[in-house]
Order: C-alpha cells, then structure tokens, then sequence
C-alpha cells in the first residue's frame, strides 16, 4: 500500500483527478461529483484536488509542461498520494513526465481510447480502464434509430484522427456487411443512390474537400463557399462522433438535419448537441470503474497486478433529442438506456393518476376546509352571541353590587367611570400614590406588599380598607390584580377588579357572632342553627319508613317490613352518631370537653385498644400489632386517645377490602416524640382526599355509614392534648394515620 508522510498528519489520502479537455468542454463538474462519489462508495474517503490540461490549446510538447505544472502544484499542495487521469491526452502527456514520482505514485487512467501500451509497460505504478470505440454498432445503432445505413465521421491529420482513422479501418476490415469508404473509392452520391441498402462508412476531411466531394480540383478549405459545397453533400448521412470534438459538431449541425451518434460518452446528453444516442461506456462506468482500481491500490494491491481492461460498453438514447424525431414512449427500443427522460412522461399513466388523485384530493381538502371554515364562522357567531349576553349578565350583575374594573399603565392608574359616579367625584386619572393616600393606614402595607407581586408579573388578590367617599368612613374592599411583564421581565401594565364586600364583612362578624352565641348555646340550639343539613338525610329516612309501616292495608310483605325497620335502626344510629359526634365538636370547640391529663404508658393504652379491637376487626383482614421493646410515658387523656386510635382502626377495617391492619407505635429520641399509628392495605387516599380528610363532614365514600365528622374530632383531640396527626397514603396501595406525642 503507497503510504505518504503527510497521511500520519491527515488520515485522509490526497489524490489529484485531471482531465483531458477544459471544464468548460463537458460536464466535467458533474464528472467531479461523480468521481467524488464513486470514491466514497468504495470506501476511499479522500482530499481530492480537481484539474483541467486545456489539451486543444497546446502542442504535444506543450501539453506535456502543462500537465508537469499541474501535477507539481498539486504535490507542493498536498503530498499526493495517487492520481486519476480522464482521457488520452491527460493520460499520455502526464506519463511523460520524466520525474521519480511518476515512478512511485499510483496512477489509474479512465476514458483512454488509445492507450499507449509501449508507455504503460514502463510504469509499475499505472493501472486503468481504457474505452475503445466501437465503430461497427455505432453503425447499425444509426440504422435502427434513423432508419439509414449510410454514415460517416469527420478526421484531420492529426495524431489522434489518424489513432481513431486506423482503428476504424481495422473494425471496418472485420466487417464484411460494411462498405469501408475511408479512402473515398464511392462518392457520396454513389453510396445515397447505388448502395442505399448496404450500411457504409465514409470520412469527411477538412484538409481534403476534393476528395470528399470527387472534385478533381483542389478545393481551399479555408474557403466558405467550398466548405459549404462540401459538408452540403453529406446531409443526408448521419454523422457518428469517433472522439470528443466539438467543432465537427458545430459545423455538421448546420447542413446536416438528421441526428447524430456517438462512439463515446462525452458531449452526450449536452444541451444543444444533437446526439441521439450511441454504444459506448457512460461516464458512470468509467467513474466506477477507476474508483474501483483505485479503492483496490488503498487496499494494498500494487497496480501492475491489476490488469488494464475496457469499461464496459452499452446502448443509450437521449430522450430530449429522439422526441424531436417522433419518437415516443410506445416506440423506444428496449435495449437502450433512456437519459434525461422526466418522470412524468416516462410513466403518464402513473403522472394521469397522481394529478386525478391529486385534484380529487385538493377538492376533498377544499371542500374541508369550507366545512370548517363555515364551522368555525357559525362556531364564532355563536362565541360573540354567548360573549354578549354574558356581557350583558356580568353588567347586570356588577351593576348594583359595587365591582369596578381598573387598569394602571406605567404610573397612571384608570378606574371605571362607573367608579366615579358612585361615589360622587368626577372621573379623573389617578397615580399609585393617589389611590394609596385613600386607603386606611392598616391596609397601606399590606397594598405596597401586593402591588410588588403584580409588578413582577404575578397575581395578586387581597382585602384593604379605603375611604373612596371622602367623608371619613372606612369601607372594605377585595382588590384583585394581575401584572403584565415585557419578555426581559420589566413591569408593562396591570389590570383587576375592584369590589366593595362590606356585605360580606358584615355576614361574617355576623357568622362570628353566631357562632360565639352557639357555642354558649343549648346543644340544640348549636344543632338547628348549623347542622340541620346533616340531620335531614336520616331524619327523612326515619320518617318516610315510619309513614310506610303505619300506612293501612296489606301492600306491603313482612319481609318489606323488616327492610324497613333495618333502615329506621340503621338511619337511628347513624342519627345518634352524628348527635354524639356533634356534641363532642361542640365540647371540644367551647372548650367544655373534659381532659383528665394524667401520664400513661404508651404500651399499656396500645395493648388495651389492640386487645379490645382484636374481637371487632373483620375476619377477612389480618390484624398486627408492632411495638418496640422499650417503653414511654405520656401525659394525656388516655380515653381521648384511645377513642383517636380507635376511630383510625374502624375506619381502617370499614376501608381495606382485603390484606392487613397494623396497630404500631415507635419512638424517635431525636424529636423526642412517639409516633402511634394505624396502617392498612385499604384503597388509599388521592391528594386531594388527604387535604381534606381531616375537614368536617368529610366522607371517602358517601355510601359508607358514617357523618364525617370523626377524623376531625380526632384531630381536635390530638390538638388539645398538644400533639400533631398526619395521613400519608397513596391511592390504591393504603394509608397511614398517625398521631404524634412528646414523652418524657
């Protein structure tokens, strides 16, 4: 494998990639993109340095300093480390180069019609692809696609013409069937008129015009006239492009209307070149072609060992060219490779379907999108209406109930005009000061403490006093605001509502009161005035069933008659809970309840309530008991306590259909507190639940029997004797009541 010093630095290879002609003669930046490809595709990432020798405009000596020149710049450049050849003239003038390198560098060459094999045979480090022409099926090529068997190739006597001139004669030999009019034996109206059935091969020459047209004068060829006379003759030929020249082709196109061949890949598929097609390798083989040499040489195979073969050769049409010859897609032979053919006409069928489907597609959108259009108009139509009217209502309710809207944009404060008229002022802009200077000194801070929350862009609701009259007389009022911030955070505007709730001030001392008056109250009294709503449910029961079984007749079974006194039972206990739990409440709330705080051990309570509800614990459930082996003293109620533990194990066992209850206590000596707890496999509690399990009248199941005012006794209860309670749980998985006590 050839190796170069700077490959140590740069992992990738350098490889310098010249062609024959300019790159403005052919599509040699596709050609680049190719060979880029072709590399890639091989597994040869390389540095690719892309150069042009411009061989139409040197001598042979000449063309050989240039392609030294090229070679050397790109070795000063980068330390090549191979080099890629396209075409004769880059191939042979580079291999001419009488330096060491050109010894020791691997050099593959492509697109070679004549390879120079006495050159070749002194260089061990030259491998490539050559691509002969191949005159002969160029020639039935132009028979089966213009339907004329008489052709002919324009040659000078240059180095080159006279290589392809000899290789023509040398196929020509071979093929009998062929009329070999190299030497001009056959004019050309001899080969139109006496040989129309016979394929022929003739060769028009600029430096011969008399030859061509059998004139036995000589004809100057730098004459127009002459030339014109001339090339006017071969019209009815169709010429065949033997190697890559694009003035031939220049020259021909303007007497010759037929299409032209070509025996080679190049000037193929230009735009305005009039080659129909031809058999040749396509610039695609030959790329691949050398990338594959080259890819072997990076794998370590020495280029002598790769033999030199001839890219391989196949028929193609250019299909921009042959429509302009009425063809179609019905009559293209299917032996040839069919170039610059859009999708569209190559398969119309499937172009027909994908523009119906599409139409019928954009009509099913359209119609859609109407659909939704008029939706979405009938929908908005229907939004304004239901905005209007609850306009309409907010302005009837805001209307006589004191609720301003305000809005404060920099340091200008707007207040509705409604404000104004209300409390008799003319309407006027306020500034923040201004609004604060009415409001009563008690409420100042805590305006300042809100507005600074708004200023940030957050919420704010809260309750201030003001006196918005003017005569002295402090009302109550619910500001609510909400600020607006620009994207770097500064304060834009903010905007809320401004609410007298002096009604609302007033039912709530009022509440107070009642409340204060209930406490000293007769339980009754306490009962009627705020827990009448609780009562009704059983006492309606109780009263309904009772009606039922007093009714006369016989409507009713005994066994309708025992359901309806296990409800009256039922609804009478359910009554005489919720009036004991109440009066516990009551007592509890009044400070009448009566605690006896004596200190007890904790082990001695937990065995008495383990002991007691052993026997009540549903059988289906598994009942634990967990204790450290240490004990501790508490000072409490240890009835109240116990009823606390005892209100967690009933509902520990009402809730958990199946698993265990475990009753524990653990000691902490860091906090210096006792946990007693309760903990179940039950259905648990969601987030919402635990916020509100321990709250009045709370119920996890509306179906359970029960009032809901347990837990919140029990937490009553915990408070007074100066502990804590706490529920950790998690739906579907259980809970955990606790209650935590100091001890000593």
């Amino acid at each position: 494998m050839f190796v170069s010093d700077s490959e140590e630095e740069n992992d990738k290879p350098h490889i310098l990639v010249m062609f024959s002609e300019a790159k403005s003669a052919y599509q040699f930046a596709d050609c680049e993109g190719l060979i880029a490809k072709a590399l890639k595709d091989k597994g040869v990432d390389a540095d690719i340095t892309f150069d042009y020798l411009n061989c139409t405009h040197w001598e042979a000596d000449r063309e050989i300093v240039e392609a030294r020149k090229i070679v050397e710049r790109a070795n000063a450049h980068n330390h090549l480390d191979m080099i890629l050849l396209f075409g004769d003239q880059a191939t042979y003038s580079t291999l001419c180069i009488d330096t060491p390198m050109m010894h020791t560098v691997p050099v593959v060459f492509g697109g070679v019609q004549f390879p120079n094999w006495d050159q070749l045979s002194c260089h061990d480090n030259v491998t490539g692809v050559s691509d002969p022409i191949d005159i002969v099926k160029n020639i039935e090529a132009a028979y089966k696609l213009t339907g004329k068997k008489q052709t002919f190739v324009m040659l000078n006597k240059a180095f080159l013409d006279r290589k392809v001139r000899a290789e023509i004669d040398n196929q020509l030999q071979k093929a009998q069937f062929v009329i070999n009019n190299l030497n001009w034996e056959h004019s050309v109206t001899e080969l139109i008129t006496e040989h129309s059935d016979k394929y022929s091969m003739t060769v028009l020459s600029l430096r011969y015009l008399y030859l061509n047209s059998k004139i036995t004068e000589p004809l100057d060829p730098n004459d127009g006239d002459n030339f014109r006379r001339v090339t006017r003759m071969f019209k009815d030929l169709i010429y065949i492009q033997s190697k890559y020249d694009p003035t031939p082709v220049q020259i021909i196109k303007s007497t010759n209307n037929w299409p032209m061949l070509t025996t080679t890949a190049m000037g193929f598929c230009d735009q305005g070149t009039p080659f129909i097609g031809g058999y040749f390798a396509s610039i695609e083989t030959i790329t691949a072609d050398m990338a594959n040499c080259a890819a072997r040489i990076f794998a370590g195979a020495k280029p002598k060992n790769i033999k030199i073969r001839p890219s391989k050769k196949d028929y193609y049409l250019d299909w921009q060219v042959a429509k302009n010859y009425k063809f179609s897609t019905d009559n293209l032979p299917t032996e040839y490779h069919v170039m610059r053919m859009p999708w569209i006409e190559k398969f119309p069928l499937l172009y027909t379907l994908l523009m119906y489907s599409g139409s019928i597609v954009m009509i099913v959108i359209i119609i859609i999108l109407l659909r939704l259009f008029i939706r979405e108009r009938k929908q908005k139509a229907k939004v304004m209406a239901q905005l209007e009217r609850e306009n309409s209502l907010y302005a009837m309710a805001v209307q006589d109930s004191r609720t301003f809207a305000w809005e404060r944009v920099g340091t200008k404060m707007y207040i509705t005009d409604a404000f104004w008229q209300y409390y008799g002022h003319e309407p006027r802009i306020l500034t923040p000061g201004d609004f604060m200077a009415m409001l009563h000194p008690d409420s100042k801070d805590f305006y300042i403490y809100g507005m600074n929350i708004v200023n940030g862009g957050e919420a704010f609701s809260g309750e201030v006093q003001a006196d918005f009259f003017g005569n002295g007389e402090w009302h109550w009022y619910q500001i609510r605001a909400k600020g607006i911030c620009d994207e770097q955070g500064k304060f834009v505007k903010s905007y809320g509502m401004l609410m007298n709730i002096d009604d609302f001030k007033h039912r709530e001392k009022e509440m107070e009161e009642a409340r204060k008056l209930a406490e000293e109250a007769t339980l009754k009294e306490s009962f009627l005035a705020n827990m009448s709503h609780e009562i009704r449910t059983p006492l309606n029961a109780i009263v309904g069933f009772s009606d039922l079984l007093a009714m006369p007749g016989d409507d009713y079974t005994e066994e309708d008659k025992k359901l309806f006194i296990d409800t009256i039972h039922t609804n009478n206990e359910l009554l005489l809970k919720l009036i004991n739990d109440i009066l516990d409440v009551s007592r509890i709330e009044s400070g009448q309840m009566d605690f006896v705080i004596k200190p007890w051990s904790v082990k001695d309570i937990m065995e008495r309530v383990f002991h007691t509800f052993e026997v009540q614990m549903p059988n289906h459930l598994v009942f634990n008991f967990v204790h450290p082996a240490e004990d501790a003293i508490i000072e409490v109620d240890e009835s109240r306590l116990r009823q606390v533990i005892g209100n967690f194990l009933t509902n520990a066992g009402k809730f958990t259909p199946e698993g265990s209850v475990t009753l524990g206590w653990e000691k902490d000596i860091q906090t210096g507190k006792v946990e007693l707890y309760v903990q179940d496999t039950g259905i648990g509690l969601s987030e919402e639940d635990r916020k509100m399990v321990f709250s009045r009248f709370y119920k996890k199941d509306e179906f359970k029997q029960g009032t809901g005012l347990g837990l919140s006794i029990c937490k009553a209860i915990v408070v007074r004797l100066g502990g804590s309670i706490k529920v950790t749980s998690e739906l579907g998985k259980g809970s955990r009541f606790s209650v935590f006590l100091k001890f000593r």
